[in-house]
């Protein structure tokens, strides 16, 4: 606590817009290290106050509904929410409200439906990952997805709250708070690659960090990245000119050929990957077409989006599926993300044994999967055929054992004899 009175007498000192008076005489007690932490920013000595940011509802404050969005931050830095929102940060889910055209949403306001769709229209004009989001509880979605898809519209998520220092934004941990895990181990590759190490050995003069990279030209992390969430090229054009932004990120430390090999090097390791993929998701396909999955898409519970009907693309639940399904989501969600990301970040063993090794693991496993579940539907169905039709052979090996089964009743033979009869039978018979 005594660390934190300098500053709070500091922010007693302020001039009066800054002090935010009435917010800061109560805060001073209730979170003195919050009025420290504004009482020590580019914010209080630039006399910007609690309510700038807040507003002026304590009610809804002490709610959680009056939610200091990047609207609020726009006032007065236009520039950065403006890349930030045409970036892939920008369209983090709308913060879970996108895709809820099956769901009531009494109160939207007014406009809120062109945040994801063309003016006029039922078009989406931003591809969309939802329906995950949609089968969680209220407490998982505000833990576990908007606690990092809130991005979208959150500057602290980044930046944290009531500081401004760029210390913590640039400082590839935080990035890591939602960039890392199964579905994109983006910063355990970074810190395992080159650049990592020789940024924890030098700072950012020795190896870049993520915002190097991703954030050279501004907010727009999107910047030279040429395909989609799920690995989808972009048109050529398009591709070409962000392909073309990054080789000149690379070519400040790196010979723009050699950068340029690795990035296709990337390209084909992400092409090769989608392809295994491909393949087992045909496998799952025919296997449902046949009615092999169990549970069914048919008898599990609808999916939010797409009700009875099987789901393996961006919209797949990891929840009710069957083992092979599963298994497939695995593939799919984690390890060929696995794969070319680390290709992408300079992490062989991402790149081949935590991704590429997985994954051709995956499609044998599911190959085989598949073929078990055929021999035991033919199996239920030869089954069915006998039970259903019995033939002349069917009766004469019932008979057959049904007599055994009396003399090993009466003790007329040993189990030994027992059992070498009731093989000699089947074996007569084919069976």
């Amino acid at each position: 606590m005594t660390r934190l009175l300098p500053l709070l007498l500091l922010s007693l000192l302020l001039p009066a817009p800054a002090r935010a008076t009435t917010c800061v005489a109560c805060h001073n007690k209730e979170s003195p290290a919050l009025v420290a932490a504004w009482a020590g920013s580019r914010h209080a000595t630039e006399g910007v106050g609690c309510e700038a940011c807040h507003g002026g509802d304590h009610e809804a404050m002490k709610l959680g509904k009056a939610v200091v969005t990047a609207d609020a931050c726009a006032t007065c830095h236009p520039r950065p929410v403006a890349d930030h929102r045409r970036s892939k940060h920008g369209i983090a889910l709308h913060a879970g409200t996108a895709c809820t055209r099956n769901r009531a949403r009494p109160g939207t306001p007014a406009g809120d439906c062109l945040r994801c769709h063309e003016q006029g229209s039922t078009d989406l004009s931003v591809p969309m990952e939802c329906a995950r989001f949609l089968t969680q509880t209220p407490e998982m979605q505000r833990q576990g997805c908007l606690a990092c898809h809130r991005i979208e519209s959150r500057c602290d998520t980044c930046h944290g709250a009531h500081t401004t220092g760029l210390a913590i934004a640039r400082n590839p941990e935080q990035c890591g708070h939602c960039h890392m895990g199964p579905d994109h181990y983006q910063l355990e590759m970074w810190t395992a690659s080159p650049h990592g190490i020789r940024y924890r050995a030098g700072g950012e003069e020795a190896g870049p960090s993520c915002a190097t990279c991703h954030m050279a030209s501004g907010h727009d992390v999107s910047a030279g990245i040429t395909m989609g969430l799920f690995g989808q090229p972009y048109p050529a054009a398009q591709r070409e000119r962000e392909r073309g932004r990054m080789l000149e990120v690379c070519s400040r430390c790196h010979a723009r050929p050699f950068a340029a090999r690795n990035l296709a090097d990337g390209d084909a390791i992400q092409r090769q990957s989608l392809a295994l993929v491909a393949a087992a998701k045909a496998i799952i396909e025919r296997l449902d077409s046949d009615a092999l999955l169990d549970p069914s898409p048919a008898t599990r519970p609808p999916h939010p989006l797409f009700g009875h009907r099987l789901v393996l693309g961006p919209q797949m639940l990891y929840e009710n599926l069957s083992p092979i399904e599963a298994l497939f989501f695995r593939m799919k969600k984690f390890d060929y993300v696995t794969t070319y990301k680390g290709a992408f970040h300079q992490s062989p063993d991402y790149t081949h044994w935590y991704g590429n090794s997985r994954l051709k693991l995956d499609l044998s496993e599911i190959r085989g999967m598949a073929a078990q579940l055929r021999r035991e539907a033919a199996l239920r169905r030869e089954i069915a055929r006998l039970t259903a039709a019995p033939t002349d052979a069917y009766a004469r090996v019932k008979a057959a054992l049904t007599a055994l089964d009396r003399l090993r009743a009466d003790d007329t033979v040993d189990e030994a004899e027992y059992r070498r009869r009731r093989e000699a039978i089947l074996d007569r018979e084919g069976l």
